[in-house]
């Protein structure tokens, strides 16, 4: 009789559990919504995060498709976010995703926010299934996250499937609420795609971890910029606005002159390489890379650019 009500009160906890976790979900699948441009038709329609005919959007599976992921205080609206997805939709076409979470970002406490970091990222890695399920090839798909957009990046595609994505660029990976858990510096952003491009532009906000692929760090050895003003575009929230403007202008790697620290120096890179979108990711440069910055707008500055340690 009581191995009957031990194996009674396990299901009973074990349904409790699974009808909380679906509950949970639920809670956050309803708030967080999808913007998806099409860049054929240049037409943006918002959706609810579970909805997945992206065909009916005129979205094709053959085509390249991108995600983005904007950081605290954002949304889908947010200056750099809409043009970036201009930029995106000139040099890939397809459609492009951008996950909405404004709902919780809005909010000014962002350690509470922090606190819902696991279930926010299940919803972005609940659209990665989507779109694998539409048909997508993944070695075309692109990511970018700024931010805590950028810390909600790395994790869904590590949990979706290491490695699976064709390249990620990063922004400023949050570093408060993260770079002092052990369980996120445990972790290897590298896994996230087949490319993990990060890129530095402060010492405040963004973490101080160099450890992707490529680890861009801007201006002043990635901690400040010289264009840095009132928030939104303090040094922390230029990376995203660098990281448009790379798209017209190369931001080229130099030799460290400000002699940063740094453990894990590239040595070399081929005349040209330059951060962003367009960088060549079928180079073999890994490590951290260096590129200069201006006070002004484009931001790119390359006095130094001819001093290159080509390969």
């Amino acid at each position: 009789m009581q191995g009957w009500c031990t194996l009674w009160l396990a299901f009973g906890w074990c349904g409790l559990v699974t009808l909380v976790a679906g509950q949970e979900r639920s809670f956050y699948a309803n708030l967080i919504t999808f913007t998806i441009h099409n860049s054929e038709q240049n037409v943006t329609t918002s959706v609810v995060s579970e909805f997945k005919d992206f065909g009916a959007l005129g979205c094709n599976p053959s085509d390249p498709f991108a995600v983005i992921v904007h950081g605290w205080k954002e949304s889908c609206q947010t200056e750099w976010l809409l043009d970036m997805v201009s930029n995106l939709s000139l040099v890939r076409g397809g459609c492009v995703y951008c996950m909405d979470y404004n709902n919780f970002s809005r909010h000014d406490d962002y350690f509470g926010m922090v606190r819902q970091f696991l279930p926010i990222g299940m919803v972005l890695v609940e659209k990665l299934h989507q779109l694998e399920d539409f048909g997508y090839d993944f070695d075309r798909g692109h990511m970018f996250g700024f931010s805590f957009g950028a810390r909600l990046s790395l994790e869904s595609l590590r949990k979706f499937g290491p490695g699976k994505m064709g390249s990620l660029d990063v922004c400023e990976p949050a570093g408060p609420g993260f770079d002092g858990d052990p369980v996120h510096l445990e972790k290897d952003p590298q896994e996230a795609a087949k490319t993990v491009q990060c890129i530095h532009t402060s010492d405040n906000y963004g973490t101080s971890q160099r450890n992707c692929h490529q680890n861009w760090n801007l201006g002043r050895c990635g901690r400040w910029q010289d264009a840095a003003g009132p928030y939104p575009k303090g040094s922390h929230g230029l990376c995203p606005y660098m990281y448009n403007s790379a798209f017209r202008h190369d931001f080229l790697a130099m030799p460290n002159r400000y002699n940063c620290p740094t453990i894990r120096l590239a040595p070399s890179w081929p005349k040209g390489f330059r951060m962003g979108y367009f960088m060549d990711r079928k180079s073999d440069v890994n490590g951290d890379l260096f590129a200069a910055t201006s006070r002004e707008y484009p931001y790119f500055d390359n006095t130094f650019a001819n001093e290159v340690n080509e390969v």
